[in-house]
C-alpha cells in the first residue's frame, strides 16, 4: 500500500492564512462601527446603493416626505366633497326696474350675494327698447345699507325723475367683491361718465 505523503505547511502560507482572517475581521468590526455620523451629508447617492438592498428596518420612521416620492408612487387619498361654485374677486351684478309713464320717481335696488359687498355700482335710464335715453332722469344713486347693522354696505341704489310722459327702464348695476379678498374700502357716489349716453345699453 502506499503512503500519502504528509506535506507540512510553509511559513508563507501559514503568514498568507492570518492576513486572510485579519482582513475579514477588520471589514466585519469597519462594518459595525461606521454610522451616519461618519459620512457626510450628500455624499451617497442611489449609484452607492445596490437596488432592493434596503428595507423598511433601514428607514427611520417619519424621515421620508411626500416630496421624496415621485408622483404615482403614493397613493391618493379620499376624494373630497365637492365645493360650491365660485367666481374671482369681482362680481357685477345688474338688475333692470320698469317705470310707468307719468308714474313717480322710479326707484330700484340690487343688492350684492352673501358672501359679498358692494364695492360701486352705476345706473342709467333706456327706453322699453334698451336705448339708453336722456341722462337728466336719474336723479341719483349710492351705496345701501344693512338695516340690522348700519353701516355695512349691501347693494346700489338709484331713482329717477318722476312724471315723465314716456316709459322707462331704470338699470341698476352693483360691483360686488368677494368678502375672501375683503381690502379697505372708501365709500363714495360714483359720478356718471359725460358720454355713457352714447353707450349700448348692458342687458
Amino acid at each position: 500500500m502506499r503512503h500519502l505523503k504528509r506535506m507540512r505547511p510553509s511559513p508563507a502560507l501559514v503568514v498568507a492564512f492570518i492576513a486572510l482572517f485579519v482582513a475579514g475581521a477588520g471589514t466585519a468590526t469597519a462594518a459595525r462601527l461606521i454610522s451616519g455620523k461618519q459620512i457626510r451629508n450628500n455624499s451617497v447617492t442611489g449609484t452607492d446603493i445596490r437596488n432592493n438592498s434596503l428595507g423598511n428596518r433601514d428607514v427611520k420612521n417619519g424621515s421620508l416626505l411626500l416630496r421624496d416620492f415621485k408622483s404615482g408612487q403614493v397613493p391618493a387619498g379620499p376624494q373630497g366633497r365637492a365645493g360650491r361654485d365660485g367666481f374671482g374677486a369681482l362680481l357685477y351684478v345688474s338688475k333692470d326696474f320698469t317705470v310707468g309713464a307719468s308714474a313717480a320717481a322710479g326707484q330700484g335696488t340690487t343688492p350684492c350675494p352673501t358672501g359679498t359687498y358692494p364695492t360701486g355700482g352705476d345706473a342709467y335710464v333706456t327706453d322699453t327698447m334698451g336705448k339708453v335715453i336722456d341722462d337728466t332722469l336719474l336723479q341719483g344713486q349710492f351705496f345701501t345699507f344693512d338695516t340690522q347693522s348700519g353701516n355695512t354696505p349691501n347693494g346700489w341704489r338709484a331713482f329717477t325723475a318722476a312724471n315723465d310722459p314716456v316709459a322707462k327702464v331704470l338699470v341698476v348695476e352693483a360691483i360686488c367683491a368677494n368678502a375672501s379678498f375683503r381690502p379697505t374700502v372708501i365709500l363714495q357716489t360714483r359720478q356718471r361718465s359725460p358720454d355713457r349716453r352714447a353707450l349700448p345699453a348692458r342687458r
